[in-house]
């Protein structure tokens, strides 16, 4: 469902923003430039001073997956495959197959195309010799980053330069329909994005990027690289199989996802992406990342009424929650609404969490992050997954909070011997989506207040430890550490102990 849910967003709001089939992004770190006749005329670097342009220019160019084998990319590869030139530790056979096969890629190309940039580039390769011609190459050329071509000013392995003949032969070459394109076919099986009988992937050939704490190549959503991991001895992909198209799709979707700063949010470890199934101005997570007081306020005031939130007309909301572990990304949490149910959930979210400062006035609405941060003694370093996961979920779609949030929070006002604001918001939020009490409305104190009778003892417990701090204090005045410091959590958590004789 996710995956489907993802491609659909693709093939439906991504038509602009998509790239080529088989096309990624990728950094160009060096450009040969080439006459028509594919004589050379230079190398430059495409590198710059920003982390973004460290290893090159951004570019999007042919893609296409690899792991150990040599499989080149047409027109925009390493240095070891467009020049045969290899790193120090690299073995000489290994770089010169790969440098055979790009030219032959290449010649291919040039011959199904009849592009003239492609058929100068053909004929510089013939001539190009890796030890006699080095020298023509700067001295602080790289081999391991990324080299292309730039014929008369025109790149053709940029997708910009919108040459069709090159795209499509790249999407033909990497579906197995150009000759000797793959050494082995593909099996026949039924997709799970689409339901049709396709070619599908052994190894899917996009990577979801940014993710924190995964490989910087990416990490993989669908693999099976070790026994465990098999089915039916399917290996790899094949576990759960799937055809190029829909496994490009839904991770370009993804990774587009992930890099809008208006459709993800990061919380810890954790990224959260949404969408949905028409196009919107609602922005959830503006809301959840870090909200302003007078949207909050405005939300709130909103004529919005939870009855709308089912209609057939309803606008069809999606969230995914993932995290990185190693080389793989974990689905931590998958969200399937609508887009008034969330914003009537996102309602009663902010009216649950409000509640006076330390001064008597009503406090600005906290983050997510803030929430979650405040169960942990350091956030940065012990924050885990499911505490802004479950508190995402419930801010989204709903439900209750679990119990051991409220046993965690208490834990931690017991060690701080402190009622922290934020942590004070989060007792509040589990209580009243547990509907234990009625509590959106606590700005004044109720000294009566119209509970059941099993209610009635935790109330009446806390009024108990609160009279009996004032009595100390009026006797002793001032002390390090006050019956509240000292009882609080005992009496939270053990209230015969702590207030019976």
């Amino acid at each position: 469902m996710i995956l489907t849910k993802l491609k659909e967003y693709a093939d439906k709001q991504m038509q602009e923003d998509l790239p080529p089939t088989m096309y990624g992004q990728t950094k160009i770190g060096w450009m040969i430039d080439l006459a028509a006749d594919g004589s050379f005329e230079g190398c430059i670097s495409w590198k710059g001073d920003t982390k973004e342009t460290k290893r090159g220019k951004p570019t999007i160019a042919p893609h296409v997956g690899r792991t150990v084998g040599v499989k080149p990319k047409l027109l925009a590869d390493t240095g070891e495959y467009v020049l045969g030139i290899g790193r120090p530790d690299s073995k000489p056979e290994r770089v010169a197959e790969c440098h055979q096969q790009f030219k032959a890629l290449v010649e291919q190309c040039a011959a199904a195309t009849q592009e003239p940039t492609v058929q100068a580039i053909a004929q510089f390769l013939r001539s190009w010799n890796p030890q006699q011609d080095r020298s023509q190459l700067r001295p602080d050329f790289d081999p391991s980053e990324v080299v292309t071509f730039r014929v008369n000013g025109v790149i053709p392995a940029d997708a910009k330069a919108e040459l069709l003949s090159i795209q499509d032969f790249w999407a033909n070459y990497t579906a197995g329909g150009e000759a000797e394109a793959t050494k082995e076919k593909s099996p026949i099986m039924t997709c799970l994005v689409t339901g049709e009988l396709l070619p599908v992937e052994k190894r899917l050939p996009f990577l979801v990027k940014g993710l924190w704490g995964g490989q910087p190549s990416g990490t993989a959503l669908v693999s099976a690289n070790a026994p465990p991991f098999t089915s039916y001895g399917l290996q790899n992909s094949l576990t759960s199989p799937i055809s190029r198209d829909a496994a490009e799709r839904f991770t370009k979707a993804l990774n587009h996802l992930i890099a809008g700063a208006n459709s993800r949010i990061n919380v810890g470890a954790t990224t959260y992406v949404f969408w949905t199934r028409e196009q919107t101005e609602f922005n959830p997570f503006s809301f959840l990342a870090n909200p302003d007081p007078q949207a909050i306020k405005n939300l709130l005031e909103s004529p919005f009424t939870a009855q709308q939130a089912h209609g057939v007309q309803a606008n069809d909301f999606y969230a995914l929650a993932l995290s990185a572990s190693a080389a793989r990304a974990v689905v931590r949490d998958w969200i399937e609404t609508t887009v008034p149910s969330v914003e009537s959930n996102l309602k009663q979210w902010f009216q649950a969490q409000k509640i006076v400062d330390a001064y008597g006035e009503l406090a600005k609405p906290l983050s997510v992050y803030v929430l979650a941060a405040s169960v942990y003694r350091d956030a940065t370093k012990e924050m885990l997954p499911a505490v802004p996961t479950v508190l995402m979920s419930v801010a989204l779609s709903g439900g209750r909070l679990p119990d051991d949030l409220l046993a965690r929070l208490v834990r931690r006002n017991r060690v701080e011997r402190d009622v922290t604001y934020p942590r004070a918001a989060l007792i509040k939020l589990v209580l009243t989506t547990q509907n234990q009490n009625e509590m959106t409305e606590m700005q004044t104190l109720n000294p009566t207040p119209k509970l059941e009778e099993c209610d009635r003892a935790a109330y009446h417990c806390g009024r108990l430890l609160a009279q009996l701090e004032s009595i100390q204090k009026a006797a002793i005045g001032k002390v390090n550490a006050s019956l509240t410091d000292r009882y609080y959590g005992a009496a939270s958590s053990a209230p015969a102990n702590a207030l019976l004789p």
